[in-house]
C-alpha cells in the first residue's frame, strides 16, 4: 500500500503546493526570498521531513532533500511563467534559486534531524 516510492512523490508533492500556493499570489514586487516562503509552507516542509524520518524510515538525506527541494522547485516555476510572459523580469534567478536551495535544506535539515532523532529514541 505505502511504497517508498509513493511516499516520496505524496511528500513532495504535497511540500511543492503548501509552499507554491501562498507564493505564487504575492505580487512580483513583493516577493522577499528567502522570506516570502517562510509560513504555512515552511512549517509543512519541516513536519514532513520530521514524518519521513521518524514514521516512514527514510535516511536522513533523504528526509532533507525530498521536502527541501520544495522551495527551490517552486521559485523555478514561478522564473519560467513570469519570464515567459515578461522576458528579463528575473535577472538574478540564479541567486535566488541558491537562496530558496538553501532555505530548503535548512527547513527540511531541522525536520529530517528531529526525525531522525525521534526514530532512534522510539525504536
Amino acid at each position: 500500500m505505502w511504497t517508498p516510492k509513493k511516499v516520496t512523490l505524496g511528500a513532495f508533492l504535497l511540500c511543492f503546493f503548501l509552499v507554491g500556493i501562498p507564493f505564487w499570489q504575492i505580487p512580483y514586487s513583493r516577493v522577499s526570498v528567502p522570506n516570502s516562503f517562510f509560513g504555512i509552507g515552511a512549517l509543512g516542509v519541516f513536519v514532513a521531513a520530521t514524518v519521513l524520518c521518524a514514521v516512514f524510515e527514510f535516511s536522513f538525506q533523504k528526509g532533507l532533500i525530498v521536502p527541501g527541494l520544495a522551495f527551490p522547485a517552486t521559485l523555478m516555476i514561478r522564473v519560467v511563467i513570469e519570464g515567459i510572459m515578461e522576458p528579463g523580469r528575473h535577472n538574478l534567478w540564479p541567486l535566488a534559486l541558491i537562496i530558496a536551495a538553501l532555505t530548503g535544506l535548512v527547513v527540511g535539515g531541522a525536520g529530517a534531524l528531529l526525525g531522525c532523532l525521534m526514530a532512534r529514541l522510539f525504536r
